[in-house]
């Protein structure tokens, strides 16, 4: 009986990472490519579109902090220290690849400071920068500072704002790979690092859920990290062969 239970028991857990991960699979072949073509040309819409992306993002990894344990696990995955040092990493990763939107490292080694001013020079140098890295460290408040969980387990709605939240993960997970696409050209050399790039940028989000749900060590536990892991290596290997 209690093998019985423990079993019905992985489908409410394995259901979110499954559609989630499934959704982004499809994406990487049917979005990815007009993406990635899309975002190899700087702009302010692209910018606008990572930034909206990373809107989404955020709210998802908050509405899976939001949810509660299961069978009385832990809450977090891992200190504040090492989930605002992951944080900070992501908000420069998102902080750059809006600056090549906006074309800042082009016109940056075309731009004459005798021109502009000291004042010109300090907004377009220290202040438009700072805007980009201060929206990108929303994610510091998101993932490395207390939220108090509210959404019980076992119902509908924990369900729903699970597969939400992982969604949102994987979205920008796509948004970020194809703008990877511009940087890392088809240097198969590339294909170690990028996944593992992706992997830090990403699997916090995952680790959450998995803290919450199915947890360490348990069988549901490794499926939806083993999902993810494999997510990962295929958008690291769409990037590299475009």
């Amino acid at each position: 009986m209690a093998v019985m239970r423990n079993q019905t028991a992985l489908l409410p857990t394995l259901l979110p990472p499954l559609v989630a991960d499934v959704a982004g699979l499809i994406a990487m072949f049917v979005l990815f490519p007009p993406l990635a073509e899309r975002l190899d040309e700087p702009g302010g819409l692209n910018a606008l579109l990572l930034s909206v992306g990373f809107i989404v993002f955020c709210l998802g990894v908050f509405r899976l902090r939001r949810l509660r344990v299961m069978g009385g696990g832990e809450e977090e995955w891992a200190a504040r220290n090492w989930r605002v040092a992951l944080a900070v990493l992501f908000a420069l990763v998102m902080s750059l690849a809006i600056a090549w939107q906006l074309g800042f490292f082009r016109s940056g080694l075309q731009v004459d400071t005798r021109d502009l001013g000291e004042g010109g020079s300090a907004s377009y140098f220290v202040f438009g920068p700072g805007a980009w890295l201060g929206f990108s460290a929303l994610y510091v408040l998101v993932l490395g500072f207390t939220v108090q969980p509210s959404v019980a387990p076992g119902s509908r709605r924990w369900g729903v704002t699970a597969t939400l939240g992982l969604l949102a993960t994987n979205a920008m997970l796509l948004l970020l790979s194809a703008q990877a696409r511009a940087f890392a050209g088809e240097a198969a050399l590339w294909l170690p690092l990028l996944y593992a790039g992706l992997l830090l940028l990403f699997l916090p989000p995952r680790l959450v859920y998995i803290a919450r749900g199915p947890g360490f060590p348990s069988p549901a536990g490794y499926v939806t990290l083993g999902l993810f892991l494999m997510l990962v290596g295929a958008y690291a290997l769409a990037v590299i062969t475009g």
